[in-house]
């Protein structure tokens, strides 16, 4: 039984785009997908278990998520033409 059995199977969906990377650094690391992803898991978990022994982990879920929201804001700054748009934005709501 070699490396790649050993263990439980564990599967997720996956957009397309995202499977499409994963396959096209796979050839060029000439490994198979599964075993990309495996050194994947395997590096991000180690990550984030040091990051939790020292308490960054918290802290970079809320800056992670920070970020999505001044992207968002960002988004919709980009469509509005002038300082009053915006100020408009606040009003209406």
């Amino acid at each position: 039984m070699n490396d790649e059995t050993k263990g439980k199977k564990i599967t997720f969906h996956c957009p397309d785009d995202i499977a499409e990377r994963l396959d096209r650094l796979a050839e060029k690391g000439d490994i198979p997908r599964s075993k990309l992803v495996l050194n994947m898991v395997e590096t991000m978990t180690g990550f984030l278990e040091s990051t939790q022994k020292v308490g960054i982990l918290h802290l970079a879920i809320l800056l992670r998520d920070a970020g999505e929201k001044l992207k968002d804001v960002s988004k919709k700054w980009k469509d509005k033409n002038t300082i009053s748009d915006l100020t408009e934005d606040k009003k209406t709501k």
